[in-house]
């Protein structure tokens, strides 16, 4: 699939480049998360791809590089999710079951699954910061939530932070235990955690 990524035409040269920067950031993504970051090599990256290592340079700076710039593109798409959510007219625990399925859809894609299942010391320290702060910003936005849930009393009384991390926790482990992602079996895990976290949450 890889390969027929890079091999793909496109219409013009600055997004035939675009599109095989992508190829190579999808193919890293999908090795790191299989393999590794520190047991994946550029010459494995360039091999899934069928190129040389000379080429990939023409589109990355170095191996860590590419992390930083997977996870900084996962973030992109799950700041942007969280804010069309959190801005939403939707109750609050609505909130929180719409952006987790969100967060799930993500974690079902290489990228997604690349951006939690990086530690945040294999990336230099100003893109550490930048891994550290895009999920705790995320962590946050979960945490607001159920407060505002516990004060509108959908939510029944509990300290944020800890059922935040309880619910990441569930969620997170999912890349371990059910590591062969795909949209339609997350999705289905996703629906059953939902009804036992939602359940948990809700004020009796």
């Amino acid at each position: 699939m890889a390969r027929e990524e890079w091999n793909r035409l496109a219409p013009s040269r600055d997004e035939q480049r675009r599109q095989k920067r992508m190829a190579v950031l999808q193919t890293s993504a999908r090795l790191f998360n299989q393999f590794g970051f520190e047991r994946t090599t550029l010459d494995d990256i360039a091999a899934e791809l069928n190129v040389s290592k000379r080429t990939l340079y023409y589109y990355v700076k170095s191996k860590n590089d590419i992390l930083s710039e997977c996870t900084q593109l996962a973030l992109r798409h799950l700041d942007r999710a969280t804010r069309d959510i959190t801005a939403s007219g939707q109750t609050p625990l609505r909130r929180i079951e719409t952006l987790l399925r969100r967060y799930m859809s993500l974690a079902a894609d290489d990228l997604g699954a690349c951006l939690i299942l990086t530690r945040p010391d294999s990336l230099r320290q100003e893109n550490r910061e930048i891994l550290l702060n895009g999920r705790r910003k995320f962590d946050y936005a979960l945490r607001d939530l159920i407060q505002q849930g516990i004060d509108d009393g959908s939510i029944a009384p509990c300290e944020p932070k800890i059922a935040a991390a309880a619910i990441f926790g569930a969620f997170n482990w999912v890349l371990h235990w059910h590591p062969k992602r795909g949209k339609e079996a997350y999705d289905e895990i996703t629906g059953q955690f939902l009804t036992f976290l939602i359940n948990g949450l809700r004020a009796r």
